[in-house]
């Protein structure tokens, strides 16, 4: 429950509830809305104190909430919260607050009367967080007696130059054990120590049927994601496969189907999301900073000579527009919440001749809705400097590599975005929770895969035909 008001003749009601084993979880404001001499205070054996001024909190695991804060991860909210006067002997502490040189609990759950304290939830910005919902979810798992699975042991085959983003960040997540990892003999790049990680394996195949392994994640060169992917989700394997998952949607829906039928999950990691900056931007969109969103405009790349490894090779890439226009796309699908209308792009094969992708790409989608966004890809663009830029009816934004976002509105006023620090191990722990607590996963699902594939394939069709309009299917 979460009201900001007294709650009057319910009380009495609420108390029977939890008396019939029904928890009764009081979240945010409620508390500091009860009378002093509310049954429901007495009940829940969390005398309130004084009131905190809003300030950024550090939120850490009590002595009975090692569960409830599994993959907190880097939340530090900013709010008020009810220091405590006293707390009865047989409350537990779930997770608590460093205040004044004790540890004072803002989450609690006491089993005798049935009853929960959670006084963190009171700004609307605390209250929108989908990490304070996960909270309230495993605070409720915990009320009611409901425990996570086992740690899932995960098995990863890959190319090195991949997979180090999956090695570091399964050594960090709780829920989640590297135990076998598989490279194809190809050798790890500067500083990377994948044995620290896990068993090695020389067999793909013997690593997909290893009857001890849950999870096989799939970071192989893009051309094999839908052989190894369909082998793991035959031997009866959760599968994440590294992006771009497939070449084609047809690939796509028939592992949908096939993870369906064998109760399996089938997930695409979302490489385009991870980046702090745009998670920034994608928040100012939300609250609505610039307006109705108009114009969306990525630009990477530089002057590069391709190396000649298998990325600039088209036959196993999918090409410049599947290997690097990926995580762009993605990014854009994610600020915009509407239907693409249609794709249009033009690719370049002029400079570099000893790979087989372009030299340059631009894709424009147009949004059934009206906004319209670029992502341009080059190797040949000297002097131009990569970033991302956002413009709506009230404002713009811009980004630049590394650096935190500027707002400029119509006004002139200009603003620097807040931008959290990295988190490399973000979706990992989203999709532990999925695995093990069975929390749908907020990205990464097949379904949203399917979105960012079909767009993919409509821009390399339209690139082949000379830049025809053409409408994702």
């Amino acid at each position: 429950m979460l009201i900001d008001r007294p709650l009057d003749h319910v009380e009495q009601d609420l108390l029977d509830r939890a008396r019939q084993s029904v928890p009764v979880l009081l979240a945010g404001p409620t508390v500091r809305s009860l009378a002093p001499d509310s049954p429901l205070i007495e009940a829940s054996g969390l005398t309130p104190g004084r009131v905190t001024p809003a300030y950024e909190l550090r939120l850490a695991p009590g002595p009975d909430g090692a569960t409830v804060a599994a993959r907190l991860g880097s939340f530090t909210p900013r709010d008020s919260w009810i220091v405590p006067e006293k707390v009865a002997e047989d409350v537990e502490r779930l997770l608590t607050v460093r205040h004044e040189m004790s540890d004072q609990p803002i989450c609690t759950w006491r089993p005798a009367s049935g009853l929960g304290v959670f006084t963190l939830g009171t700004s609307a910005q605390v209250l929108a967080d989908p990490r304070y919902h996960r909270l309230v979810g495993r605070w409720l798992r915990h009320a009611l007696g409901v425990r996570d699975g086992a740690p899932v042991r995960a098995g990863l085959i890959g190319a090195p130059d991949v997979f180090g983003v999956h090695t570091a960040a399964l050594d960090a997540v709780d829920g989640l054990t590297l135990a076998a990892l598989c490279d194809g003999g190809m050798s790890p790049g500067p500083g990377q120590d994948v044995d620290r990680f896990a068993r090695r394996v020389d067999d793909p195949d013997d690593l997909v049927n290893d009857p001890e392994l849950g999870l096989v994640i799939v970071a192989t060169p893009t051309h094999t994601h839908v052989e190894w992917a369909r082998r793991a989700l035959e031997a009866g394997k959760q599968v994440l496969v590294h992006p771009p998952v497939c070449l084609s949607t047809q690939d796509l829906d028939e592992l949908t189907t096939l993870a369906t039928s064998r109760s399996r999950v089938f997930a695409g990691y979302p490489e385009g999301l991870n980046d702090p900056a745009h998670r920034a931007m994608r928040a100012a969109v939300r609250r609505g900073d610039l307006g109705g969103l108009l114009w969306i405009e990525i630009f990477s790349g530089g002057l590069r000579r391709p190396t000649g490894s298998w990325h600039d090779d088209e036959r196993i890439s999918g090409g410049l527009i599947f290997d690097r226009g990926a995580a762009p796309l993605e990014r854009v699908l994610d600020l915009v919440d509407d239907q693409v209308e249609w794709v249009s792009a033009s690719a370049h094969k002029r400079v570099w001749h000893h790979v087989t992708n372009a030299d340059h790409v631009r894709i424009l989608v147009r949004f059934a809705g009206g906004c319209e966004a670029q992502v341009t890809i080059s190797d040949v663009a000297a002097g131009l400097r990569p970033g991302t830029q956002l413009v709506g009816t009230t404002g713009s934004l811009v980004a630049r590599p590394k650096g935190s976002p500027v707002l400029v509105g119509h006004d002139g006023r200009r603003v620097t975005l807040p931008v959290d620090a990295p988190d490399p191990a973000l979706f990992h722990r989203d999709f532990a929770d999925h695995l093990v607590s069975g929390w749908p996963l907020a990205h990464g699902s097949a379904q949203r895969a399917r979105v960012l594939v079909s767009l993919l394939e409509a821009a390399r069709r339209s690139a082949a035909s000379g830049g025809t309009q053409v409408s994702p299917t």
